[in-house]
């Protein structure tokens, strides 16, 4: 439930923000975008005061989608390296978390 309720909130968010359209986004670039915007969302949650069930939970979220957005950018940036267009829009994105893989 509580994971349903943070997607809703997530897509709420950001449904109307965008660089482009979304037509104009491949998909994998759109799973990216995604990917990125939930591992932020997670590492923004982060609080010691919150109950060890809940900073478990955003661990893991965490753990989850800031590896994926990870391993996407270096993908997509290797995929669209001469596609100026596409690589503007990943770089829209910002990869400021520190993330071990």
């Amino acid at each position: 439930m509580k994971k349903s309720i943070i997607l809703g909130i997530i897509i709420s968010l950001f449904s109307g923000y965008s660089f482009t359209s979304e037509s104009e986004i491949p998909l994998d670039i759109q799973e990216y975008i995604d990917s990125i915007e939930t591992c932020q969302h997670f590492s923004n949650e982060w609080d010691n005061s919150l109950p060890e069930e809940r900073k478990k939970e955003i661990e893991e979220g965490s753990a989850e989608y800031c590896k994926k957005a990870k391993i996407l950018h270096n993908k997509l940036k290797n995929k669209y390296k001469d596609d100026i267009h596409k690589i503007k829009i990943l770089d829209e994105y910002d990869m400021s978390i520190q993330i071990e893989l």
